[in-house]
């Protein structure tokens, strides 16, 4: 199975979030459980990978991208952003990547954007 990232905005970081699979695309529920794992408010901005295994219905085509196979890679979910600047977003090197299973189940302390500096 392909690695999927889901993009999202929490603590004053960009988090490349792995580990999570994500089925359906219902973007309160995901947004709910990474707030709950994360301690903090979650804004899910979209999803990549190498292959997107979501239902996906109507979606406007500045929200999607496939590959030359047609396999949805990325995917938008936040309002007013496009796929293209999603695709910025997960490649850039400032993003922090977390791996869902390794975040404590405690808050972390200190300030919000330095605890996902230390985890990378």
């Amino acid at each position: 199975m392909a690695e999927q990232y889901i993009i999202a905005h929490a603590d004053k970081s960009v988090l490349r979030i792995s580990g999570l699979s994500v089925r359906g695309l219902n973007t309160a529920q995901l947004e709910a459980i990474l707030s709950d794992k994360l301690h903090s408010f979650v804004r899910v901005i979209g999803v990549t990978g190498e292959g997107v295994e979501m239902d996906v219905y109507n979606p406007d085509p500045d929200q999607i991208r496939r590959d030359e196979r047609g396999v949805i890679d990325a995917l938008a979910l936040a309002e007013g952003i496009t796929v293209t600047d999603l695709t910025r977003m997960s490649v850039n090197e400032k993003i922090v990547e977390v791996d869902f299973d390794r975040i404590p189940d405690t808050p972390l302390s200190g300030c919000a954007k330095e605890r996902w500096i230390r985890r990378s």
